[in-house]
């Protein structure tokens, strides 16, 4: 409750409130259905989960949980060494709105720190992660160490430190399910001169970080899942939907990137959001519909939110052909199917 009214206090003070914290962006944890037992799930990672730029950042604040708040400076998950503000939300406050609205009872927490890799989660982080009370844990590796060493990646580490988290949330909770969370290919590592992956195409990042998690999952069968954000924002690539190369614009088309060409922009992160609630809670997202509510509040339209949700859905059943065969999708909002999703 401390931790709730401090996150309001600077939201309100910095401006943010009214822009981030109103009834149609988050619903009380109240309106949760109370039969469906409470599922806590982290978030582990940086600012890939966070994200850099306004509205992503602050979106939901005040209904997610951010391990890292309030520390002191000297404790290195401090969140006010990086300069950035310390009140996130983020893509945790958008898979968030979308359990809510889907009628699911999920306590959202994070665990973030900027430009950290795994093993500095694991060395400085492991008291928080290392919890029995936690049912889904997500980890997310930094964005290039599970690339191959010639494209600057450090796959040796990768592999370790994502194992050996997998193991610590096990020891202290054995039911919980451990997702790899699949990151996306930055077009600033493939488009200007002297990168990693000058002169090719946004594909081969994304192949090449689609080999490297995959292969981790078929080694460690103590992961339950990957959520592939990353091929899914390839496949929205190879479908048209959106912009191949964000230095050379096409009208028209989405920008998955925000302008940095490294961070998502809202389309990026809602897109990444839909994969992660897809995989995660079983539920096919395009159950969210035209109407959804995050959507809205980030800008995004409803012609393209439907295709966002649709690349998703489409990305997690090419991974795994039976995904939600059981779920028609209709034209129902899903505050009143509630009653046919299970928990």
């Amino acid at each position: 409750m401390i931790q709730f009214l401090r996150k309001l206090l600077v939201l309100a003070v910095t401006g943010w409130l009214a822009g981030y914290f109103t009834p149609a962006v988050a619903q009380p944890a109240a309106r949760r259905p109370a039969a469906l037992p409470v599922k806590a799930i982290l978030f582990v990672g940086n600012s890939f989960f966070h994200g850099k730029y306004q509205p992503v950042l602050a979106y939901n604040a005040a209904h997610v949980i951010d391990e890292n708040y309030g520390l002191p400076a000297t404790d290195p998950r401090c969140e006010t060494t990086t300069g950035e503000p310390v009140v996130w939300g983020g893509i945790p406050g958008i898979f968030q709105q979308f359990t809510e609205e889907a009628g699911l009872n999920y306590e959202v927490h994070f665990e973030e720190i900027n430009a950290r890799p795994l093993q500095y989660h694991y060395e400085h982080a492991l008291s928080i992660i290392q919890q029995p009370r936690w049912h889904t844990v997500v980890l997310q590796e930094h964005s290039v160490w599970a690339l191959p060493p010639r494209r600057g990646g450090h796959p040796e580490l990768f592999r370790d430190y994502a194992t050996r988290l997998e193991r610590a949330v096990h020891a202290a909770s054995p039911g919980a399910g451990v997702f790899l969370f699949q990151t996306w290919p930055r077009a600033d590592l493939c488009y200007p001169p002297n990168t990693p992956f000058t002169g090719l195409p946004i594909d081969s990042m994304a192949h090449e970080l689609h080999a490297s998690y995959y292969n981790l999952l078929a080694q460690n069968p103590g992961f339950k899942s990957i959520a592939p954000a990353g091929d899914a924002w390839l496949r929205a690539v190879q479908s048209g939907l959106v912009q191949r190369n964000p230095y050379a614009p096409e009208p028209g088309k989405i920008d998955l990137w925000a302008e940095d060409h490294y961070h998502p922009s809202n389309w990026g992160a809602y897109l990444t959001a839909c994969v992660l609630f897809g995989e995660i809670t079983g539920y096919d997202p395009r159950i969210l519909g035209g109407t959804e509510q995050a959507a809205a509040a980030l800008g995004i339209s409803s012609e393209e939110a439907v295709s966002l949700q649709r690349v998703a859905a489409e990305q997690i059943r090419a991974a795994r052909p039976n995904a939600f065969a059981d779920q028609p999708v209709g034209s129902e909002k899903p505050a009143t199917r509630r009653g046919k999703l299970k928990s």
